[in-house]
């Protein structure tokens, strides 16, 4: 089992470090996001080349066209990916139904077909943390992964 955050503090002595939230702020934040709005979010995923990225994630284009990302870079050895301009991302495009024909005009303005991908409604009591933060949050978010992935076939 991998190291988690539950069960490590407080220790036997009851000692916890100085930034670790107490119970009352636990379960302060867990009323504060009862209270919040749940959004309603439908999910597609898109290639987007390396020489778009950048128009992609930009967090003004985001809020202009009312969409949120997950975005994974992909291996330049990938099957779907290669090198310099080349390099692909694998992104997943949350945003609300109503604003659909925005986002699709968000990226067919950057030669990407949105339509094309299969849309799937996000879970709203959903593990996946980034999902959960994107459905609570106010503003549109972007998560950027830090690690490269390899795209396989099955």
């Amino acid at each position: 089992q991998m190291w988690a955050t539950e069960g490590i503090y407080p220790t036997a002595d009851g000692w916890c470090p100085p930034a670790w939230p107490t119970n009352e702020d636990v379960l302060a934040l867990e009323e504060k996001k009862e209270v919040r709005r749940k959004r309603s979010l439908v999910k597609r995923t898109a290639i987007v080349k390396q020489k778009h990225i950048d128009t992609v994630v930009n967090t003004e284009q985001m809020d202009r066209s009312r969409y949120s990302l997950s975005v994974w870079p992909l291996r330049e050895s990938s099957k779907l990916s290669g090198r310099g301009e080349n390099r692909s991302y694998v992104c997943w495009v949350y945003y609300e139904p109503q604003d659909e024909q925005i986002v699709f005009k968000a990226f067919s303005n950057v030669d990407i077909s949105l339509r094309e991908s299969e849309r799937e409604v996000v879970d709203p009591d959903t593990s996946i943390k980034n999902e959960e933060t994107a459905l609570y949050a106010k503003e549109q978010v972007c998560f950027f992964s830090m690690y490269e992935w390899d795209a396989i076939e099955q």
